[in-house]
């Protein structure tokens, strides 16, 4: 088996819902969609995702440079291809590049899934065959009550949903514990409470406001304070008994290691799409196993439940309110989250499916976004 040629699209899909956090209001979600077409017929699907910015650059990437070295190579041969687009890009740096490689590896992975007639849950280990899910909002706004969230969260609660992650970060922290302690009052004594904070402290706030959440019980606190600062995460880590979550702004199994190595890290959430696809995160969650760690991918919800099934060391599936594929409403089958348990199908290969008339109103015109951008980060 061959690749044969590849397609590259792109859409600009609004959340479902208002998305706002400590740091950033999103518009909308860029996905960049590869079909890897083979000379038996077989075709896999893989994507990758930006949030508001870069969609293009990315299937431009694809298209102009990366497509070129994988047209003729099996697509069996998952490491060589993969190890290949990594070459060659290496000198982007990380980020864009391996964003782009994961469109690839993914759809190579669907088409395994398709040729052995597996799912890709069973490919990568099988570990087992559900995962408890939580549900996870972007809604930091300053018009958002508590009773709003305290509305909201007990429609999660009527989903079977137990574990609930919300956005704090607010200038005065007693409002950010006002929330945690009503989203608690709601679950009751036997639910679980997440937050993040999306990179909002400096180190030195992160040490005396992590102090004050550290007597809630909180499941975990993530992202606290910006990615690039391990030695600020370890001094936090060492000072709270809460757990500390991070790994979406992080973008290969380089940079996970040295959170490892220095103890800074509880819950391993790389992101398929940011660290290079499938081959990659597979590496990251044994790596995390290594060092006794959990994993507890970013996004991306559909894939992500085959992900965490096929290892060991899976924790939780996270469902974001607005943002999944199947709340968007681009997918021939929606994959759901029932009573809070996910449960990957049987159907070969990660069984995503894209709903092509839907995705055709929300294609990604440059010319457009040239006229709207403004960016979200506050």
């Amino acid at each position: 088996m061959k690749i044969d040629y590849v397609i590259t699209t792109a859409y600009r899909v609004p959340p479902s819902v208002v998305w706002e956090d400590a740091t950033n209001r999103v518009d909308a979600l860029e996905f960049i969609v590869v079909e890897i077409h083979t000379d038996t017929g077989l075709v896999g699907t893989g994507l990758s995702y930006t949030v508001d910015i870069g969609g293009t650059a990315i299937k431009t990437l694809i298209e102009d440079y990366l497509v070129n070295l994988i047209v003729g190579m099996n697509p069996l041969h998952y490491e060589a291809i993969w190890q290949k687009l990594q070459r060659q890009s290496r000198r982007l740096g990380l980020g864009v590049n391996t964003m782009g490689i994961a469109a690839i590896d993914i759809a190579v992975w669907d088409l395994m899934g398709k040729y052995y007639k597996q799912p890709l849950y069973k490919l990568l280990g099988g570990a087992r065959e559900s995962i408890p899910s939580y549900i996870s909002e972007i809604n930091l706004s300053s018009e958002d009550t508590v009773q709003d969230l305290s509305d909201r969260i007990e429609s999660y609660i009527d989903m079977g949903y137990q574990t609930i992650k919300i956005k704090i970060g607010k200038e005065d922290l007693e409002e950010d514990i006002e929330r945690i302690r009503k989203v608690q009052e709601c679950l009751g004594p036997h639910g679980k409470v997440l937050v993040d904070l999306n990179q909002k402290w400096n180190a030195a706030e992160a040490l005396t406001k992590a102090a004050k959440l550290d007597h809630l019980n909180l499941g975990w606190i993530e992202e606290p304070m910006l990615y690039h600062d391990i030695q600020g995460h370890r001094r936090l880590k060492n000072a709270i008994r809460t757990p500390i979550a991070l790994g979406e702004s992080l973008y290969s199994k380089y940079q996970f290691l040295e959170y490892l190595k220095a103890d800074a890290v509880d819950i391993v959430q790389a992101d398929v799409a940011f660290v290079g696809g499938i081959t990659e995160w597979h590496k990251i969650a044994h790596l995390a196993g290594a060092f006794g760690k959990l994993v507890a991918p970013h996004f991306m919800m559909e894939l992500s439940l085959h992900l965490l099934c096929g290892v060991s060391n899976s924790y939780m599936l996270e469902n974001v309110v607005g943002g999944s594929l199947t709340e968007l409403g681009i997918l021939e089958t929606p994959i759901q989250i029932t009573n809070g348990i996910g449960i990957p199908s049987d159907v070969p290969g990660h069984g995503i499916i894209f709903n092509k008339e839907a995705l055709s109103v929300y294609h990604l015109d440059s010319a457009v976004v040239r006229q709207v951008f403004a960016g979200g980060s506050k």
